[in-house]
């Protein structure tokens, strides 16, 4: 969530993945995929370089794919393989 402020100074938190788009009209509005909109006191600017950093900031604490789900991608890699097979023209031979 990124922390904000309404008009008014009232300070809220925002789920980043629900913003649809951010307008300047001139006062900064957010839409939101549930169609409500947010007027806040933050630039535009402000408000992309808080999604940015909590994107970063949930990338960096992402916990890596445990093991068993490494074994099943290279299972399934391995799998893949066997199917798909290179076309092979004996040698001598035209096409």
């Amino acid at each position: 969530m990124i922390r904000l402020s309404r008009l008014n100074g009232q300070l809220i938190a925002v789920n980043p993945d629900l913003i649809t788009w951010i307008e300047v009209t001139p006062d900064t509005s957010l839409s939101l995929l549930n169609g409500d909109k947010v007027m806040v006191r933050e630039t535009l600017d402000e408000v992309i370089d808080r999604v940015i950093a909590f994107r970063r900031e949930a990338s960096e604490h992402a916990h890596p794919p445990s093991k068993g789900v490494l074994d099943a991608i290279a299972a399934r890699k391995d799998r893949m393989s066997d199917r798909v097979k290179p076309h092979t023209v004996p040698p001598g031979s035209r096409r």
